[in-house]
């Protein structure tokens, strides 16, 4: 099956966010890996994870949350590493809800395939 100009967008996207939050500027804040981990989970939503991935999505929402207390706190190590899983859970939630959702193309496709063999079969 070939990937659609869509899937291929968001595969590069995804892709791009995952190396500039491994790449840390050295900066006593975990600035670049919280706005990396709000742009996943931006983008998990543009998939529809709230209906095909819900609990990876709560789970990246919630550790962003902490990873900003931290942050607030002054804990930016914690911080960091709460936003890496963060961006990790959403980039997560993103590939399941893109597979969900790719497998109901596919049963539909199926579906229309085997009516257009009953209708070519009763001719």
């Amino acid at each position: 099956m070939f990937a659609t100009p869509k899937i291929r967008a968001g595969t590069v996207a995804i892709s791009l966010i995952a190396v500039l939050g491994m790449t840390g500027c050295g900066a006593p804040k975990p600035i670049a890996d919280m706005a990396s981990a709000k742009t996943a989970i931006s983008f998990a939503l543009t998939e529809d994870a709230e209906t095909f991935a819900p609990v990876e999505l709560d789970r990246a929402r919630t550790k962003l949350k902490q990873a900003e207390r931290a942050a607030a706190e002054g804990d930016n190590e914690e911080a960091r590493r709460l936003a890496k899983e963060a961006q990790a859970d959403a980039i997560l939630a993103w590939a399941k809800a893109d597979s969900e959702k790719t497998k109901m193309a596919v049963k539909e496709l199926e579906a229309s395939i085997q009516r257009l063999q009953q209708q070519l079969g009763s001719r």
